[in-house]
């Protein structure tokens, strides 16, 4: 059976480089997204932006996630050969998707006249209902992106975002440049929208069209016959519905959040907090491609029953995700004065303590993302659930004991928590489903925090004393000296290097642009004294 760990790093390398480079794409164009932003409407403009987008994320969660099974179910239907019920699942997401779209723009419609009297915010009457759009159409973008993504379609998912990104920086440019306001902000950013959706769903849907390709195997058992529209149905609600409640308490983080700090402080406030958490969430979408990219792949290798083999790849997963969501945390938190100047200006140094705050968050919440993904792949969508019900949870029950007596700094510090409290939960949780290697996972996620908390301890008592640029080279020697820490904890280590120069890519310029993270890697790892690095 063509199913040996070669074959699964192919697919989850391959997965990971353009999943990765259409984040790093995301990220470089998503600075000068904010740079553009921030500077065109400054933090109030900024807030009131925030509060409209709020609102429409929020009532995205009224379409459902019937692409959650998509994204889980398509490389399971595609091991088995069985395109004619992927393409029906599709078919049937999408519809659903739709049909609830319609409804929720429209609730979203009649309700944005009171919205606008309840944040005090006028320009709430006009921006919610231009950007209603992005509701309606959701369902093509969500069920396309699920479907080029669990095929394992990883080159057409990044370029189309990548275009997506580079077109919406182009576009705020040109805005600032011509002088508009933020109501052609939103209709802007809702055109593009709805390009990039109907895009995703015409290539998901090219890619299905055709008969079933069953893999002629030896041994290979009969396959399970085809369910009907209303059998099929029924099974992507079952696994669908305990991920929405996840989804829509991890929304409920993002945006509820925003409604209530919205109603306590005022538009620059939240502007600040925004800046600061958009920030994070920006880096955190780099760290998040190795997870995202692991799904398909650990779906197959559940679904064949492989279970030692699927523990070995979980395991090397998260302890580099580990890694790198450290690495983050604290190149976040030495750079977060030049982080906020550069991108936000002087006018969002207000934001800077938050950002450093919520630094800690990938240590947290970025290195669950591979028991996110197991847990959807082991068929677990209730434990995902759970999860985010219980970071939500924590979360607002820390607003009362930290947002009231700290203002609008201690939401950084509920968020935190919240994401912590999770953490330790995916942890228990999957010592009882998979307990082979518990302590060692445990163990990575505690070497972390020892590594970020000298540096941040080291940064801010140097910063007591020492102030202006030369804070700049002192930040870059303890960010070196934090790599060198990554192999000396053992984080990172010397077989990872080795499968990374082994790693299979078509393109010269792939190759060179890995030879080059290997040469800068191996050079951390030599100071660590790890030897027999490339």
């Amino acid at each position: 059976m063509r199913s040996g760990s070669g074959e699964i790093a192919r697919f989850v390398s391959r997965g990971a480089f353009w999943l990765g480079l259409e984040k790093v794409a995301a990220l470089v164009s998503g600075v000068a997204y904010s740079v553009l932003l921030l500077r065109w409407l400054g933090p109030t403009k900024f807030g009131i932006m925030t509060i409209a987008l709020a609102c429409v994320g929020f009532a995205t969660t009224a379409t459902g996630n019937l692409e959650m099974f998509l994204e889980r179910y398509a490389a399971e239907y595609e091991a088995h050969g069985r395109r004619r019920s992927l393409r029906r699942a599709h078919l049937l997401a999408l519809g659903v998707k739709l049909g609830l779209g319609l409804v929720a723009g429209a609730v979203l419609l009649a309700l944005t006249p009171w919205l606008a009297d309840f944040f005090a915010v006028p320009e709430l009457r006009i921006l919610v209902p231009v950007l209603t759009a992005m509701v309606v159409f959701d369902g093509f973008s969500t069920t396309g992106r699920a479907t080029l993504f669990g095929t394992q379609q990883f080159r057409t998912v990044s370029l189309l975002a990548m275009g997506f990104h580079v077109a919406k920086t182009v576009l705020v440019g040109l805005l600032w440049w011509t002088r508009h306001g933020v109501v052609s902000l939103a209709v802007g950013l809702a055109v593009l929208t709805t390009l990039q959706a109907f895009a995703q769903a015409a290539l998901a849907l090219r890619g299905l069209w055709g008969p079933d390709r069953v893999p002629q195997e030896p041994g290979r058992a009969p396959q399970e016959p085809e369910p009907g529209w209303g059998g099929l149905l029924r099974e992507m609600i079952g696994y669908s519905v305990p991920l929405l409640g996840g989804r829509i308490a991890f929304l409920s983080g993002q945006n509820l959040s925003k409604f209530i700090l919205g109603k306590l402080f005022d538009a620059a406030a939240l502007g600040y907090f925004t800046f600061a958490f958009q920030t994070i969430e920006r880096f955190n979408e780099v760290v998040n491609t190795l997870p995202s990219s692991l799904l398909p792949s650990l779906t197959q290798l559940v679904a064949r029953g492989e279970r030692e083999r699927l523990r070995l790849v979980f395991d090397q997963a998260q302890r580099m995700i580990q890694a790198l969501a450290c690495a983050v945390s604290i190149g976040i938190f030495l750079f977060a004065r030049e982080i906020t100047l550069l991108i936000g200006s002087p006018l969002f140094e207000p934001a800077i303590p938050m950002l450093r705050v919520l630094a800690l968050v990938p240590i947290a919440r970025t290195a669950q993302q591979p028991f996110t993904a197991l847990f959807q792949a082991m068929r677990k969508p209730g434990t995902v659930m759970r999860l985010a019900v219980a970071k939500v949870a924590t979360e607002f029950g820390s607003y009362f004991v930290l947002v009231l007596p700290l203002g609008i700094i201690g939401a950084a510090w509920a968020n935190l928590t919240g994401a912590a409290v999770s953490y330790a939960l995916a942890f228990v949780l999957l010592a009882r489903l998979l307990p082979e290697g518990a302590e060692e996972r445990a163990r990575a996620a505690l070497t972390a925090v020892a590594l970020f908390l000298p540096v941040a301890g080291a940064v801010l008592a140097i910063e007591a004393l020492v102030h202006g640029l030369v804070l700049v080279p002192i930040h870059a020697l303890l960010a070196l000296a934090a790599g060198v820490g990554l192999f000396a904890t053992g984080l990172l280590r010397r077989e990872d290097l080795d499968k990374l120069v082994t790693m299979p890519l078509e393109r010269v310029w792939a190759c060179r642009l890995r030879d080059g993270v290997v040469l800068v890697l191996g050079l951390f790892a030599r100071l660590a004294g790890v030897r027999g690095t490339v």
